[in-house]
């Protein structure tokens, strides 16, 4: 029989790059809205807004990023090592 996790995994993160990104503020809240480019999407831009604990410390364009989202909602982007 199949076991059933509540939630299961979380998926894995794609590789991709920060094209270009700036700080704005939401109620009092720190957010980033962050263009990216996944790897082997050379000419699709994509772009996601989060909260900045959602994001590593000091982001900046052109770092190397790993990027996880649910359900094709980012929910994290952290630096690539």
């Amino acid at each position: 029989m199949t076991k059933w996790v509540r939630g299961g995994e979380r998926p894995k993160p794609f590789p991709g790059a920060i094209v270009d990104l700036r700080a704005f503020e939401l109620h009092g809240t720190p957010y980033w809205a962050v263009l990216y480019r996944l790897d082997g999407d050379d000419d699709r831009t994509r772009e996601a807004r989060l909260s900045a604990d959602m994001v590593y410390d000091a982001p900046a364009a052109g770092d190397r990023v790993l990027i996880t989202s649910v359900l094709g909602v980012v929910d994290r982007i952290d630096r690539a090592e």
